[in-house]
């Protein structure tokens, strides 16, 4: 039997005024929106029922021919671990390594100490010869540019940001003109929103503050005579990847919507694919019961995966108890390598074009998150929202507004009691960027 053996008239064709008698019936008087339409903490409504959309566009990630990165953090402040565990990701299935400063927003208490010495030298030595991406997160300019004048690496993210506390403008403007005219492959630049979705904003804030810090470093650099072209495509736009699956599939595919939008306004007619790094969720973690945390992280890496993510990060499940051991490292860096050698989700180019519920997921966020843009850039733009405190304010309203819900482990089935968690060391004094403090998800979601 094959497909063309089926009858296509065996079924009556069913039309949206059919379905919705059907559901009235089954409601029993019951309000249609509110039994069956939820929103999201932007107020974006999701209906029940979408018909498929016959002009969506795919919105792939930047190497459609190649998996996307398997991205693993080196973020232990003991340099020799450190370094140990570098070799044992690459062994096992790592295509990429980021490390996390101790100054990085996105340390989250721990981190490499940013002022090791011969650290350079040591990465490129670790790293040579090897096809291993190198992203670096809350580094000097000078390890940048260390990095990039070896030969020795196949791809660098430099991962320099405007906004990084105490970073002066002619510093990061000379560095970036010098590790663009090395020309090695990857990116120089972040527009980074992970730290607003860590402290608990909604999705198109943190939409809205990676499209402001795009527009603010072309601003930035477009003084140095870098085209906006250049510009464009020696950056990296992070996001944070959290449980809710279809939200960050596109939210993944409204950043790329955004991009391309703020490529027109500068007048690129073919503009490039923007180069996407995500990393799950800080603020989903939960320290009751952790292990529920690896199965968020699962759904995080499928939703950024299948999303159109070029790098994939992933939290270990212990992160929130302390430095994570070897199998909690491990567990976060085979949740990628299963979802890709196994279940094959990097040999699809966006499942979701065309699917109706998710096209108008993406398009609601991406106008939403252009509606919060252009206030931002009407006040002053993104510098003078995280100096006036503004920032913080609107991320610390989205918060306090979110409804609670349960959560698996800490307010739902929650265990009676709690398995000893295996660490290598305590957690240093949690930071965020931005002025605005991480979250974990029994924080910020309380019962």
């Amino acid at each position: 039997m094959n497909i063309d053996s089926l009858d296509p008239n065996l079924f009556t064709p069913a039309s949206r005024d059919a379905w919705l008698k059907l559901v009235n019936r089954a409601l029993k008087g019951a309000d249609f929106e509110e039994a069956l339409v939820s929103r999201t903490d932007d107020g974006v409504a999701i209906q029940p029922l979408y018909a498929r959309r016959s002009d969506g566009a795919p919105l792939p990630r930047r190497r459609i021919d190649s998996p996307w990165t398997i991205s693993q953090r080196i973020d232990d402040p003991d340099i020799g671990r450190a370094f140990t565990q570098l070799e044992a990701d690459i062994a096992n299935g790592a295509s990429g390594i980021n490390a996390v400063s101790n100054a990085s927003a996105s340390a989250f208490g721990i981190g490499i100490d940013a002022e090791t010495d011969g650290l350079a030298a040591r990465l490129a030595a670790a790293l040579s010869g090897k096809d291993i991406a190198l992203r670096l997160d809350g580094f000097s300019p000078a390890l940048a540019e260390a990095l990039a004048g070896s030969s020795k690496l196949a791809t660098l993210h430099a991962g320099l940001d405007m906004f990084t506390p105490n970073r002066a403008p002619n510093e990061l403007t000379d560095s970036v003109k010098r590790l663009y005219d090395t020309g090695f492959a990857g990116t120089i630049l972040n527009a980074d929103g992970r730290a607003v979705h860590n402290a608990g904003g909604t999705e198109a804030q943190e939409l809205a503050v990676v499209a402001a810090s795009l527009v603010a470093h072309l601003r930035l650099l477009g003084q140095t005579g870098l085209a906006p072209e250049a510009i464009l495509n020696a950056t990296s736009l992070c996001l944070s990847a959290d449980q809710n699956q279809f939200v960050t599939m596109a939210k993944a595919r409204a950043a790329r919507m955004l991009f391309a939008r703020i490529a027109e306004a500068c007048g690129i007619a073919n503009p490039p694919t923007a180069h996407l790094f995500m990393e799950t969720s800080y603020r989903m973690l939960t320290r009751l019961d952790p292990e529920t945390n690896i199965l968020r992280n699962t759904i995080a890496v499928f939703a950024a995966g299948t999303g159109g993510a070029d790098e994939v990060s992933v939290l270990p499940h212990t992160l929130t108890y302390g430095i994570p051991d070897p199998l909690a490292r491990r567990l976060a860096r085979n949740t990628q390598t299963v979802l890709i050698a196994e279940s094959h989700l990097d040999h699809v180019i966006d499942p979701a074009a065309g699917a109706g519920g998710i096209e108008a997921l993406t398009e609601a966020l991406a106008e939403k998150a252009w509606e919060i843009f252009v206030r931002i850039e009407r006040d002053g733009g993104l510098a003078t929202m995280i100096a006036s405190g503004q920032l913080a304010a609107m991320v610390t309203e989205a918060r306090a507004s979110r409804a609670a819900k349960p959560i698996v482990g800490t307010t739902l089935f929650a265990m009676k009691t709690e398995r000893p968690v295996v660490v290598l060391g305590e957690l240093g004094t949690v930071t965020g960027g931005m002025g605005l403090t991480p979250m974990r998800l029994d924080e910020v979601v309380s019962p």
